[in-house]
């Protein structure tokens, strides 16, 4: 059972006077400013930069990043002194793509580099001590950290020592003692804020290079735009709001994207059979997950060498690793998700917060089920595994409105490590602490959940009668591309619309013709096969994505539903 089958249905506030400027100003249909107006926007400049981002004018200026030009100056005095850089990024999208933009930047301008990714069952989260000692013996005199390093006091120490300069380049929370590194960029920090504290890792990245192209002289001629198409990569598979700066980054870089030369980016599209525009649904469901398979199933390095090798060959067979990968994972994550489904739906009566935990659980993949819990009962949820040195290693995620880190910071005295954003964080506990860590969690869930709704609902920007909704509308949403979160795929509502066919595909989907009386449409509940709202006859109220579905030459609307009620 999905959640479309018990999900409630809002409307968003209508602002018909503002759809109306809306409309005027910028020539967009009907349903679209309807759509922008309900979502906030006015007809003024910062509509303008939305519906058309540029890099000049929707990214802050990089002199508004703290920090940023002390991080250039410690390395143009590294790279004039023929100093050695490590490099050290984290094993998810977000680390992998910021450390390769870096790595492939440094490359070019001839500077000595070494990579340090940690290995997710050996080390597990962030800089460990080994990286440092391995950074120094191997000649390095500036480690760069990229997408971990806040928390990573003692390991920071441990560089200051051995005479290691250190750059901390991240947007994890910051507690209440910035870490003890040479220079520290995080938009988090104390006096910074910089683009709202939304960007990734690799938008910070991006950033470093784009400054370090103006600044060091052998970097002339290299343009910090062709940097885009990797750090869009990051910046969607982050769970950042794509908004301001990042709906730029993602914007433009799926762009170059598209065309993008980089052997390793073609050999991935070749692999999944695009050819059409790059959208962030290629990116969120296709090239994301095989990259993150490479730190959930065996070594994330081999991506920064897919990112940055010139080696058609080489890039072919690193995709075609990470393509076995993904397939594994895909098939662990769905062994331990039934399991997990059973153990909660085994206890009745849903709690505040999910914890399931298993010591043969696979490290690799607790996020994702985590996440699969969160979808399908709408819980903030956590699952753990046991790794080698029999700690149990957990990953959580939340609902709309809970607070992920600060609820692991609330039970940190039970946790050995933990970090984090509001949408996810990742913790170790020891065995012995399980079971006090499981009461205070659950306790923690429940008070946050006290303020918030429980129950899930799909949101409908506007109601739309079936007359209005023509292939050019649909064709226009799609331009408020790139969709995720603080930008979602606009969802319309259909009301008192008639049922008139229904048909169950491959026993596994619901297809179900709907019309409003003169105008038909075929809509799409994806992995159901009943609803009890849906019989032929019926009226029901719909929330649905509009899409666009080309088969044998024929293109037509169709609707997926992602909610729907009687009327």
């Amino acid at each position: 059972m999905s959640l479309a089958t018990h999900k409630k249905i809002k409307l968003r506030n209508q602002n018909t006077k503002e759809a109306e400027a809306i409309k005027s100003k910028f020539n967009l249909s009907p349903v679209a400013s309807r759509v922008i107006a309900a979502r906030g926007y006015k007809a003024d400049d910062e509509l303008k930069t939305f519906l058309s981002p540029t890099l000049k004018e929707g990214l802050p200026h990089p002199e508004q990043l703290k920090n940023l030009d002390a991080a250039c100056d410690l390395i143009a005095e590294t790279v004039e002194l023929g100093g050695k850089i490590a490099i050290c990024c984290d094993f998810d999208v977000d680390g992998l793509t910021g450390g390769s933009q870096v790595l492939h930047f440094f490359q070019s301008i001839g500077v000595e580099t070494e990579i340090f990714v940690p290995d997710r069952f050996l080390d597990g989260y962030g800089l460990n001590s080994e990286m440092v000692k391995e950074a120094v013996e191997k000649g390095c005199s500036l480690l760069i950290t990229i997408d971990f390093g806040t928390t990573n006091q003692n390991e920071l120490e441990l560089a200051q020592s051995l005479g290691l300069n250190t750059i901390v380049i991240d947007h994890h929370h910051v507690g209440a003692h910035e870490p003890p590194a040479t220079v520290f960029i995080n938009p988090n920090q104390q006096g910074c804020g910089f683009a709202g504290k939304i960007l990734a890792a690799a938008g910070l990245a991006w950033y470093l290079v784009a400054a370090l192209c103006r600044k060091l002289p052998q970097a002339k001629g290299i343009d910090p735009k062709s940097y885009l198409d990797i750090a869009c990569l990051g910046t969607i598979c982050d769970m950042v709001p794509l908004v301001g700066a990042n709906r730029v980054i993602a914007k433009r870089g799926l762009e170059l994207l598209t065309t993008s030369k980089r052997p390793g980016m073609i050999a991935m599209k070749n692999l999944m059979n695009v050819n059409e525009a790059m959208s962030c649904y290629h990116v969120s469901f296709g090239i994301g997950p095989r990259i993150n398979a490479a730190g959930r199933m065996a070594h994330g390095k081999i991506v920064t060498e897919l990112l940055t090798t010139s080696d058609s060959k080489r890039a072919e067979k690193i995709a075609a690793k990470l393509e076995r990968l993904n397939k594994g994972r895909q098939e662990t994550e769905s062994k331990i998700k039934e399991r997990a489904q059973k153990i909660v739906e085994r206890k009745g009566e849903l709690p505040a917060g999910i914890l399931v935990w298993d010591e043969s659980y696979h490290t690799g993949v607790i996020g994702i089920v985590a996440q699969r819990l969160v979808e399908a009962y709408y819980r903030p949820s956590a699952v753990m595994g046991m790794d080698e040195q029999g700690i149990y290693k957990g990953s959580a995620r939340g609902i709309i409105g809970f607070n992920v880190v600060q609820a692991l910071t609330n039970v940190g005295e039970h946790l050995l490590k933990f970090g984090g954003h509001e949408g996810a964080g990742g913790f170790a506990v020891a065995e012995e602490k399980l079971e006090a860590f499981v009461e205070a969690y659950t306790a923690e869930c429940e008070r946050q959940l006290a303020s918030l709704e429980t129950d899930p609902y799909a949101t409908a920007d506007t109601e739309v009668n079936l007359k209005e909704l023509e292939l050019s509308v649909v064709e226009e949403l799609k331009t408020f591309e790139p969709f995720g979160m603080g930008n979602a795929s606009p969802q319309l509502m259909l009301k008192a619309a008639e049922v008139k066919e229904i048909t169950v595909l491959k026993n596994a989907h619901i297809k179900a013709q709907l019309t409003d009386g003169k105008n038909y449409i075929n809509a799409f509940l994806w992995r159901e096969t009943e609803h009890p709202a849906l019989s032929v006859g019926a009226k029901v109220n719909v929330v649905f994505k509009p899409d666009i579905n080309s088969f044998n030459g024929y293109t037509s609307l169709q609707a997926n539903i992602q909610a729907v009620e009687a009327a």
